[in-house]
């Protein structure tokens, strides 16, 4: 049994944000796939790969732009909000643990699901871009 207070329930509070986060990115890509069904927006390629000759080995994330289209209702921004959402969802269940096993103070498990966040995000804001800028 760990040390810390017994009234947090960390499979609980993990299995809450994985479940939320899959609802959530469920419903925008459900939303912005019904925005394309009902009006194609201009510009759309035509193919899968048409898409990935495109856009190959270039960020493609623009927070503004994402905000913004959402905020218009866009179904590219829809989608790609859904997808942001259900890539995030890991990381928050990381967080989630740290703050869990903060709440029970366990050091231990804070140090290294601390250290496991640290890696999710160098990976993902420093390893990541830099690849994409190299390729």
């Amino acid at each position: 049994m760990r040390k810390g207070n017994p009234g947090y329930d960390l499979n609980g509070v993990v299995s809450g944000v994985l479940k939320y986060g899959v609802i959530i990115s469920t419903v925008l890509l459900l939303t912005g796939l019904a925005l394309v069904i009902v009006d194609k927006p201009a510009g759309l390629p035509s193919s899968l790969q048409q898409l990935v000759s495109s856009n190959y080995g270039r960020p493609t994330l623009d927070i503004g732009q994402l905000s913004s289209g959402v905020a218009q209702g866009m179904p590219v921004y829809v989608i790609q909000l859904g997808l942001v959402v259900l890539l995030a969802t890991p990381v928050v269940r990381v967080l989630a643990s740290v703050i869990v096993f903060a709440a029970e103070r366990d050091r231990t498990y804070v140090a290294i699901t601390l250290i496991v966040l640290g890696i999710l995000l160098l990976s993902i804001f420093i390893v990541g871009p830099a690849e994409a800028h190299a390729g």
